[in-house]
């Protein structure tokens, strides 16, 4: 399985350029396997997936499978964006849960048409092109698509939401969003839907205050409560999600950073995160990105970051570097999200003027920099040589580098 993210706010797109580095559109994830597409709700994101398998992968007659967790309009907002509606050799399978009768519209098929119905939008599903099946899911199923199982249960949430599990070939994804912990029967259900799961998709919109104070009660979770589940069903790998939109790019990372001390192995969902999985392995990656313009720098680095409960140390070339992020040449496969500090050591030479010069009454030059942050992507660097371009972004204000020691040494003379 490939699991790919396109959008993961909650609520609401959010625009801003706090909000760049871990994206701003609302809830979509692909799951890509050797015979079904999946795609996980219709928000905004979905219209850069649509774009993606129309430009990018010339497929003839696209088939895919459209998960819809609920019908709150941050998960299907994207969908009348999704460009393989309008075309006649697309296969569109919907899938969602059952809506409450004193409810209108009260079906799939009366959510589809209203979506694609005037005040609201201009084209009507007369004017789709695709072919498209509509099936509502029970709260609790298990159902085969293709050589894929998929179980689903009731998440406690306003009007109700689906979570998905999805096995096949040995690896397992769950994708809780819009879940707020705290209804002992509907937790258990959950840990029970995630059990072992390789891959656990959990909502932590809220801080952990947010939901014992004014939010409580609006459907949503936090990091803490995600982490207690994930240990809960002793999942392989925590994925937090449905970020509020409100939430900047450096509180992310602060809230990485409180949720790691609680169980190690999680990730925050960022558009453009990808993750390999297969019985043996999980390889995470993410596609380019690059917030700021960056000055060529081809000295050498130290750098320092935790390996299989180990820490690693290795001296590696410097390509460029800002005030956000650096780039290295590295034959150690680093992963996203991952923290990692450089340490920059400034030449003996200041100004122009050799250590000796300097130290007259105005000797105190930089010896090095030590700059921490994590990891964005990493790719081969060429085709053959085994090296590795891996991308750091150093969080912090963007007027200034997160620098951790600034030592000024005296420069010794002669």
């Amino acid at each position: 399985m490939q699991l790919t993210f396109w959008g993961v706010r909650g609520s609401l797109p959010s625009p801003e350029p706090w909000a760049w580095r871990y994206g701003g559109n609302t809830p979509c994830v692909e799951v890509q396997t050797e015979d079904q597409l999946f795609i996980l709700d219709a928000g905004t994101g979905i219209r850069d997936l649509g774009h993606d398998i129309i430009a990018n992968r010339h497929q003839v007659g696209l088939v895919a499978n459209i998960l819809l967790t609920h019908y709150h309009w941050d998960h299907i907002q994207g969908l009348p964006f999704f460009e393989p509606l309008y075309y006649t050799n697309s296969t569109l399978h919907f899938f969602g849960p059952p809506l409450p009768e004193a409810q209108t519209p009260g079906t799939l098929g009366g959510v589809l048409s209203l979506l694609f119905h005037a005040p609201f939008f201009p084209v009507s599903v007369d004017g789709l092109r695709a072919t498209y099946t509509l099936r509502e899911f029970d709260w609790w199923t298990d159902y085969h698509l293709g050589l894929t199982r998929v179980r689903t249960c009731r998440l406690n949430h306003p009007q109700g939401a689906l979570a998905y599990r999805l096995d096949r070939g040995g690896v397992s994804i769950v994708y809780a969003t819009d879940h707020e912990p705290g209804a002992m029967e509907r937790d258990q259900e959950l840990i029970d839907l995630a059990r072992d799961a390789d891959v656990f998709i959990s909502d932590a919109e809220f801080h952990p205050e947010e939901l014992s104070g004014l939010k409580r009660g609006w459907g949503h979770g936090s990091w803490k409560e995600s982490a207690r589940l994930a240990r809960a069903a002793g999942v392989r790998q925590l994925i937090l999600f449905h970020h509020d939109q409100m939430r900047t790019d450096d509180e992310l990372d602060q809230i990485l950073v409180e949720a790691r001390h609680e169980f190690p192995n999680t990730l925050a969902a960022a558009e453009g995160m990808y993750i390999d999985l297969s019985r043996r392995q999980m390889r995470v990656g993410s596609r380019r990105l690059r917030i700021s313009q960056r000055t060529p720098a081809h000295v050498p680095v130290e750098v320092e970051a935790m390996q299989n409960g180990h820490m690693l140390r290795e001296e590696v070339q410097l390509e460029n570097i800002s005030f956000h992020g650096a780039y290295f040449l590295s034959a150690t496969d680093y992963e996203p999200q991952q923290p990692i500090s450089l340490t920059v050591r400034m030449p003996s030479n200041v100004n122009g003027r050799t250590g000796s010069q300097a130290g007259n009454g105005r000797g105190k030059g930089l010896a090095e920099v030590r700059l921490q942050g994590y990891v964005l992507r990493t790719e081969p660097a060429t085709l053959d040589s085994g090296w590795k371009g891996v991308a750091v972004h150093f969080p912090g204000r963007s007027s200034e580098p997160p620098i951790e020691s600034f030592p000024k040494p005296d420069l010794k003379v002669g």
